[in-house]
């Protein structure tokens, strides 16, 4: 029962993702932001489904029995990671379909007349989409090995040949219809599961945290577990490094150029948080599994729940809960993979290189590279296998955080120039390769260095933002002709 789900689902997803490609012209910004034509339906759903991705059900109960309320850094960023969209997306969606953007790189690059802005920052972000992807294809070879046998790898492999199949071929339009069905099935399984175990375990939610406090309340409060604990600095910067990096992520970004006006683009906004729901009975979930003896710590604790022998050991349970992995890994990993492509051919190749290719060939290329990043993710898979899916997101958001000071500032200040960008995103860039080879090949080094435990992100941020500034009042600002462009 649980392969037949499974390959329906692979099979109906490719379908729908190859039908919804073919109602597009097949141009490049059909490709890339499907001639920004998403109403509010698919806003929603590709804004939803493409932010939860595998990290939110397997991680978040993982975190839970690892380090307790840490988790709940998730709903505090969440809350309000979308909030500086509200106020520059539009403007963005604006500016974007006047200029002919398509990409957030060439968007920022232009605003700073600099190809070396465009190449830095593409580059960056299909770096940053790797760890990323990691997550989503870590999360499809659980499932297969859950659920068929499969080693993690062979099954991340199968379902991305689907995955990739209908990314390279339905472009935008495939990604955006795919996410709406990804993205329903999230959360009806999810919520159904969050309120039906609590209440066959141990009477209800309720009667489910008064256990918690009786038996593990260090799990409710920071510091969290002895075995883990989480200081309120490092805390903080979880949540610091997720607001600040939430909407720069490039394929967040991006959504802002499908929009099909710049209301819409605020409208998504305003009801995005209702899908932060889908989050709280995940929650429910791994706090259910932690008063179980027995409950592994890694990211199969969701899986290992619903097939416990207390609930029955349904196949029905466990095919759903596969299904839902199934979908929140999809309805991320398509978008990376083609915001990725999409972002390497043209800042990297065409505005960063300044290769000249026609728009056939950008979308040749862009499918090429869709395949190759696939490719490269599953051997990461390989590598990267003993990280937890957390700590891999919170290192890919160390990388889009960098992308603040110069969108922020150059959407707002007329003083921001172009060296200043250019030397601010450097140095960011660079302290985030620094500490992260500190944090893994010498730890002493790390801890003298970052002794509080702050993200490389917020630490990398600092520097950056502090070199834009003082740059900029130093340094002459861009040309008053791009200024005007971008409104300024």
């Amino acid at each position: 029962m649980t392969a037949v789900i499974l390959f329906g689902y692979l099979l109906v997803a490719l379908l729908l993702g190859l039908l919804a490609g073919r109602r597009g012209s097949g141009s490049t910004s059909d490709f890339v932001a499907g001639e920004r034509a998403f109403g509010p339906v698919l806003m929603y759903f590709v804004m939803g489904a493409m932010v939860f991705s595998a990290y939110a059900l397997l991680g978040t109960p993982q975190r839970i029995i690892s380090r307790g309320s840490d988790a709940f850094y998730m709903l505090a960023y969440g809350a309000v990671g979308f909030v500086p969209l509200y106020f520059f997306g539009g403007r963005v969606r604006r500016i974007g379909a006047r200029e002919g953007y398509v990409t957030q790189a060439e968007f920022v690059g232009q605003r700073f007349d600099s190809r070396s802005v465009t190449g830095m920052m593409g580059l960056a972000s299909v770096i940053a989409f790797l760890p990323y992807l990691v997550i989503q294809l870590k999360g499809a070879g659980i499932v297969m090995q859950h659920a068929l046998g499969w080693h993690p790898v062979l099954g991340a492999a199968v379902v991305y040949t689907f995955v990739t199949a209908y990314v390279v071929l339905g472009g935008m339009r495939g990604v955006g219809w795919t996410n709406v069905v990804q993205g329903i099935v999230m959360v009806v399984v999810v919520w159904a599961l969050g309120l039906w175990i609590p209440y066959e375990l141990f009477g209800g939610i309720t009667q489910m945290f008064d256990r918690v406090v009786e038996q593990a309340p260090e799990y409710l409060v920071l510091p969290g577990p002895a075995s883990k604990p989480t200081t309120h600095a490092a805390y903080s910067s979880e949540v610091l490094v997720s607001v600040l990096g939430f909407t720069m992520w490039p394929q967040i970004f991006m959504k802002c150029f499908t929009a099909r006006s710049a209301k819409l683009v605020r409208f998504s906004v305003v009801v995005y948080p209702t899908f932060l729901f889908f989050l709280v009975p995940l929650m429910f979930l791994g706090y259910a599994a932690l008063l179980l003896p027995g409950a592994p710590t890694d990211e199969s604790v969701i899986l290992w729940l619903v097939g416990h022998p207390l609930l029955g050991g349904s196949e029905v349970l466990v095919a759903g809960t596969c299904f839902a992995i199934l979908a929140a890994s999809m309805s991320t990993g398509d978008s990376l993979l083609h915001g990725g492509g999409s972002i390497f051919v043209r800042d990297v190749v065409v505005r960063g290189l300044g290769k000249q290719l026609s728009e056939a060939q950008q979308t040749w290329w862009m499918r090429v590279t869709i395949v190759l990043m696939g490719i490269a993710g599953l051997g990461l898979l390989a590598l990267a296998s003993q990280d937890s899916v957390v700590d891999l997101l919170l290192l890919a958001y160390a990388v889009p955080i960098q992308f603040v000071p110069p969108t922020i500032l150059g959407l707002y200040w007329r003083r921001a120039s172009r060296s200043a960008a250019q030397w601010g995103l450097g140095l960011g860039l660079l302290t985030v390769v620094v500490l992260f080879v500190l944090s893994r090949f010498a730890p002493s080094v790390y801890a003298a260095v970052n002794p509080a435990g702050i993200q490389i992100g917020v630490v990398a941020f600092v520097v950056n933002a502090v070199t834009m500034v003082v740059g900029s009042l130093l340094g002459k600002p861009v040309r008053a002709e791009v200024l005007r462009r971008f409104e300024l």
